[in-house]
């Protein structure tokens, strides 16, 4: 990935290996010009044959100090495991990765994930498997999950339980995984009637704009809003709004902030913001504002102070 996302990720490596104490020599740090994919893959592969899998699973627990980085805080926001991969789903089709992953729900608290290439001859490295993995579960704990439990499939022990690693010989095949963990409880909402419309109208917005990157529907917004989907709809439309608009809006004004005052690269904007991928985002937002995103942040990031 020639991509903001895996400009992230060469930072997360190289915060990773010096939290363990390792040289971080390898491609050079990026912020804008991008290091080739042959590259990156080389840095791993020499890790790997250096230190061994075990660094290279340990190197997503560096996510527990990287709190500057936006794409983290970005995925933060999810509620739970199942969220969190969705989310790195998006990012994928978002930035046109050729590897994916592909992810089954038996039932809440269990999830089976396997990562895949999008070309047959060119699947990921055991050392790109790794890397991947040790990164979400990491980024599991970070979201305060409780009893998050790992593992191969082509393993019978857990091998992260307890916020550990357990040491261990690693299986040939380490793409897919096993992922559990301790779910909470739902109570039931009660369909409460807004005392204040405007105000009611206030509370969705704020909603959506505190997690503009989330895979809104109109069943989680009505739960965040302590209604029905159907009280909800009906609600709005006596205000002339629907959903897909008040959605629509809450992450524009999101992305033209963004935009005016943070450095955040603008496709990592887009992504933040959740758009479906870049040509989606440059189209909306040259459609509300007739002007597009790097327009828009050329005009008025200045006065911002960026």
């Amino acid at each position: 990935m020639n991509d903001f996302a895996s400009e992230a990720m060469l930072r997360l490596v190289r915060t990773g290996l010096k939290r363990q104490g390792l040289a971080t020599d390898g491609p050079p740090p990026v912020r804008q010009a991008h290091v080739p994919l042959a590259d990156k893959r080389a840095w791993l592969h020499r890790l790997w044959q250096a230190h061994g899998p075990d660094v290279i699973v340990r190197l997503g627990e560096a996510v527990h100090r990287m709190d500057d980085e936006p794409l983290l805080l970005a995925l933060s926001l999810a509620r739970d495991p199942a969220d969190l991969l969705q989310r790195w789903q998006r990012l994928e089709r978002f930035v046109h990765s050729r590897h994916r992953m592909r992810v089954d729900q038996p039932e809440p608290g269990w999830l089976r994930i396997r990562h895949v290439s999008l070309d047959p001859h060119l699947p990921p490295t055991p050392a790109e498997d790794l890397l991947v993995f040790g990164f979400l579960v990491a980024m599991c704990e970070r979201l305060e999950t409780p009893g998050v439990r790992a593992r191969p499939e082509a393993l019978t022990g857990w091998s992260r339980s307890q916020r550990a690693w357990r040491s261990h010989a690693w299986p040939d095949d380490v793409s897919a995984w096993e992922l559990r963990w301790q779910t909470a409880s739902v109570n039931p909402v009660a369909d409460v009637p807004p005392a204040d419309p405007d105000g009611w109208i206030a509370h969705l917005q704020a909603r959506l704009a505190a997690d503009p990157g989330r895979s809104w529907t109109v069943q989680s917004l009505a739960l965040a809003a302590a209604s029905s989907p159907r009280t909800l709809q009906r609600r709005l439309a006596l205000r002339d709004l629907t959903f897909t608009q008040l959605l629509s809006d809450a992450r524009l004004i999101s992305a033209a902030r963004l935009l005016a005052v943070s450095p955040m690269p603008t496709a990592e904007v887009g992504y933040v913001c959740g758009f479906a991928d870049q040509a989606h985002f440059t189209r909306q937002f040259k459609h509300h504002t007739a002007m597009t995103p790097g327009l828009y942040r050329n005009a008025f990031a200045l006065r911002a102070g960026v």
